[in-house]
């Protein structure tokens, strides 16, 4: 081994170091009414559950509670109330919004609203996943000790060398939109692949 790739070798092994410290935890706000199982599986997964003043700042807000007129004004662009800002700001800063399914008042219309009514509201709906939130059931975070997202051990392999989630190797996982994907603390991933996640509709966390 040269000198050159000596000196190449001592700062990949200090990058490596670097990306090994503990990072700090995530966070996580709700809007609406707080799930004991959703706080459970966000504590499980090492994220601090904060109170309502920090919704902007904090890493993740999921929101419980969705009547039909704020999904509207929302997907229109047209936030009206506190919540309603805090979450178009959000959505327009690409930082993580979660729509609990159960808590949209959409879901409960269904059966009785006109059609043509109906599909204008599905597709305001659909509109916030367009924008980069993410839509789940609420069993999706009741299953605590089940890995809910994709099988990865064929892709990645999870040990304590740090490893790069290319787009490429995410397109392998045949991941969808609503999926969740745990994140290994020694997976790193690029830019380009978690935009990619996002627009799936993919949650990583």
């Amino acid at each position: 081994m040269d000198n050159i790739e000596i000196i190449v070798q001592k700062i990949t092994d200090i990058i490596i170091q670097r990306l090994q410290k503990e990072e700090p935890r995530g966070t996580v706000t709700f809007l609406g009414r707080e799930y004991s199982s959703i706080r459970t599986y966000y504590e499980k997964r090492g994220y601090e559950i904060v109170s309502v003043k920090d919704k902007f700042s904090t890493d993740i807000v999921i929101v419980t509670e969705l009547p039909i007129l704020n999904m509207n004004r929302i997907a229109l662009g047209l936030p009206q109330t506190e919540d309603e800002v805090i979450i178009w700001e959000r959505l327009l800063n690409k930082k993580d919004v979660i729509f609990l399914e159960e808590g949209m008042e959409l879901q409960a219309s269904q059966h009785v609203a006109p059609r043509a009514l109906l599909q204008v509201l599905v597709n305001n709906k659909n509109q916030l996943v367009r924008y980069g939130a993410s839509i789940l059931p609420l069993k999706n975070f009741e299953k605590i000790n089940e890995i809910i997202n994709k099988e990865v051990k064929d892709v990645i392999r999870k040990s304590d060398k740090k490893e790069l989630l290319t787009v490429e190797k995410v397109r392998k996982l045949n991941l969808q939109a609503g999926d969740i994907f745990e994140a290994d603390k020694n997976i790193i991933i690029t830019a380009l692949a978690r935009d990619y996640m996002r627009d799936l509709g993919v949650q990583i966390v």
